[in-house]
């Protein structure tokens, strides 16, 4: 799949990152759950993964934000509050909390009132602060009334809201002023908690400053910011005010610059940073690999050479790689690397030959993805080892099995030569069961032509079809598929036939056997035989000449 910014793609990518982050929350969750009932030894540890989860999550989701989902109107601080208020809840908790009691003056009764209140402000959650201040003893003083009214008539901008930015800006810009006016008059002085609030509201930047010991990172400030002064934000507008709050924040950690870089639209430091997260390298993969498919990512070398594409395949056969090495996740790294089309089947190549011990279940899994991926090399490479394995323990039909599985031509003639030596040698065929079903397989080599003929040769004798094992034989004379330490022990097969009581090889069939012992009769260990044979064919010629003579006169 190439990169496409097109809108057909836009929400299948979509899709698939919030299928991403679905799983990166149940991970999160799992570890909570481990976390709770873990031992003090295990605990530093499973923080350190929760901490990791944390960061790509965050990470993942503002990116998905700003260049996965489509931002209507390209004013981003919608879907920025969203980002903000998902992964800092804790003030609105407590904020829950407050409510669930419904007690008049409450705070009075809860310490953590007022952090509450500020928390939901600078998250831009007004209806919740509306409703904690309701809470409040003095809610019906004038300065509550008046912090309530313009809480309530606080324009939010909405793309779908039916106003043009410069509309809306007009209405939020008057209600501002209307603001401001409040507090120069005094309104809100004599409750210091909510006039610093509304100065928040107002747009203030020293109250925002001062509330920042009520967040955990700048882009919370960075949020409270924009949505109290620059409501209309696009996201091109976004990365001065980002780098303004981390400058006067002084942000320095690892994760700081990452979401900086992210409002930058400098993908490339973005992907370098997420490189050394500690995750094994699947967010880089996976991030890069749906920024590229989105048409986002371009990577442009020192040299103003675009190296996206190879940027793309680096971190997909790194993170393939690593799979590759686990014992129960190789197939899914095979599958990382299938999508590599510069490197990816090289190394596939190299690595599922690494693989090759284990389970006979496993090795045919390599042997089906290597086959899948048209790696020939590595089919043959793998079966030869397993077949000679085999061998090794004298399991010569499992060896057959694997060179047939390879279909290699000259491995299954070793073998075939394997079978053959042993019947020559013992007179027994061994595994006849595989041997008498070969069928089409067994045009693999020639050997093995002849190995399977040469068994349904004993086959059709063994069942008393005479005639039929006797034109196996002399096929088998005549097709020079013989090899030379196997002629002996044919001619000696015909023997039988040549004595039987009835005629069953022809006179043809005779004078070729006959041939064949002069070609190929000179092995030692057949010239004690040798003389038998040749009486044998003499009698049988004779009765074969009488036989035919007196079926001529008829």
């Amino acid at each position: 799949m190439k990169p496409s910014a097109s809108s057909d793609t836009r929400p299948e990518l979509l899709k698939h990152s919030k299928q991403y982050r679905s799983i990166l929350r149940a991970c999160i969750e799992n570890i909570q759950d481990v976390l709770e009932k873990s031992t003090p030894d295990y605990r530093s540890t499973l923080e350190q993964y929760l901490t990791i989860f944390y960061n790509v999550e965050c990470v993942w989701h503002l990116t998905e934000i700003l260049y996965i989902d489509a931002i209507p109107g390209e004013v981003v601080l919608p879907q920025l509050l969203e980002w903000v208020r998902f992964h800092f809840p804790k003030r609105e908790l407590m904020a829950a909390k407050v409510l669930t009691k419904k007690n008049i003056a409450s705070e009075l009764g809860n310490i953590n009132y007022w952090e509450a209140i500020i928390g939901c402000a600078l998250h831009g959650k007004l209806e919740v602060v509306r409703a904690l201040l309701s809470l409040h003893s003095k809610a019906d003083h004038p300065a509550f009334l008046a912090a309530e009214n313009a809480l309530r008539t606080m324009p939010i901008y909405n793309v779908y809201g039916g106003y043009s930015i410069n509309e809306f800006m007009i209405r939020w810009k008057h209600w501002q002023l209307d603001l401001l006016s409040r507090l120069e008059s005094k309104t809100f002085i004599s409750e210091p908690n909510l006039e610093d609030i509304m100065k928040l509201v107002a747009g203030d930047d020293t109250a925002l400053w001062d509330f920042s010991e009520y967040t955990d990172a700048w882009y919370e400030l960075l949020a409270a910011k924009l949505f109290y002064s620059v409501p209309c934000c696009k996201q091109s507008e976004l990365s001065r005010h980002a780098n303004n709050i981390a400058a006067k924040w002084q942000a320095s950690k690892h994760q700081d610059n990452v979401i900086l870089s992210l409002m930058d639209s400098e993908l490339h430091h973005v992907i370098k940073e997420i490189q050394y997260m500690n995750d094994n390298g699947w967010f880089a993969a996976h991030l890069t690999d749906l920024l590229y498919h989105c048409g986002k990512l371009k990577v442009i070398h020192k040299h103003q050479i675009n190296v996206t594409d190879q940027l793309h395949e680096a971190l997909l056969l790194d993170y393939g790689t690593t799979l590759m090495s686990h014992h129960s996740l190789w197939q899914v790294g095979a599958s990382y690397l299938e999508h590599c089309s510069e490197q990816g089947l090289a190394r596939l190549e190299t690595l599922l030959q690494t693989l090759s011990s284990g389970s006979e279940a496993k090795i045919n899994k390599i042997i089906d993805i290597a086959r899948e991926n048209n790696l020939h090399n590595v089919v043959n490479s793998i079966c030869k080892i397993q077949g000679m394995k085999c061998i090794r323990q004298d399991r010569l039909g499992n060896a057959l099995t694997w060179a047939l599985k390879a279909q290699d031509g000259a491995f299954a003639t070793y073998i075939a030569d394997q079978f053959l030596k042993h019947y020559a040698e013992k007179g027994e065929v061994m595994c006849l069961d595989l041997l008498e079903n070969l069928g089409n397989c067994m045009l693999v080599s020639d050997r093995l032509t002849f190995l399977g003929k040469y068994c349904e040769f004993h086959q059709t004798y063994g069942i008393g079809e005479f005639k039929g094992a006797a034109s196996l034989l002399v096929s088998l004379l005549v097709s020079n598929l013989t090899p030379d330490y196997f002629w002996s022990t044919l001619l000696w097969d015909a023997v039988p036939l040549l004595e039987a009581e009835d005629v069953i090889l022809s006179s043809e069939d005779t004078f070729e056997l006959m041939r064949s012992v002069e070609e190929h009769g000179d092995d030692p260990k057949f010239q004690d035989k040798i003389e038998i044979f040749r009486l044998a064919a003499a009698r049988n010629l004779a009765r074969a000449l009488n036989l035919e003579g007196c079926q001529g006169k008829h």
